[in-house]
């Protein structure tokens, strides 16, 4: 009667102690692996969300210089900083996430923010080998190069936002 008894605690032992913890520490794996999932695709998202919002800006200051240059109507904002200032942040995300970017980006995603950013210098040699006589042809010049980059982040832009979505499954 005694070992009757001894196996019935046991039992009660396991059922009240043991499964429940094993049940909670069942929980918190599955849970913690959760977290870690959705923070990561949290921190991917904004990461995509920067790059293009920089490669966005580029668009943009092309536009602005653009039409300033070719004395057409334009908006100017560049949220308090100059032109070259907004420019210069925007060009600097993009270097940067080019460079770092695979820790969190897309491997195709890096390349063709790579393949941008140097169809970008391209364009900036090139207008750094035009020599102009006139200032006024210069600031003309400078127009349509900011017009040349402008175009240049038009046809990436949507390429870099299609291959965001995919890695992102949106």
């Amino acid at each position: 009667m005694p070992d009757l008894l001894a196996q019935l605690h046991t039992i009660n032992v396991f059922k009240d102690v043991i499964v429940p913890a094993a049940a909670a520490l069942g929980a918190l794996w599955v849970a913690t692996r959760k977290f870690r999932r959705e923070r990561l695709w949290q921190d991917k998202y904004v990461s995509y969300q920067r790059v293009i919002e920089a490669v966005e800006a580029i668009r943009y200051w092309g536009e602005e210089v653009s039409s300033d240059a070719h004395m057409l109507p334009a908006i100017g904002d560049f949220g308090g900083k100059t032109p070259y200032e907004f420019y210069a942040a925007a060009q600097r995300e993009v270097v940067k996430q080019a460079s770092v970017g695979t820790l969190l980006l897309s491997a195709q995603f890096v390349a063709k923010l790579g393949e941008f950013n140097s169809k970008l210098y391209q364009a900036r040699f090139a207008e750094s080998e035009e020599h102009y006589d006139d200032e006024s042809d210069a600031h003309f010049g400078y127009g349509s190069h900011a017009s040349k980059v402008s175009t240049i982040a038009d046809t990436y832009l949507s390429q870099l936002i299609s291959l965001a979505r995919k890695d992102l499954g949106a």
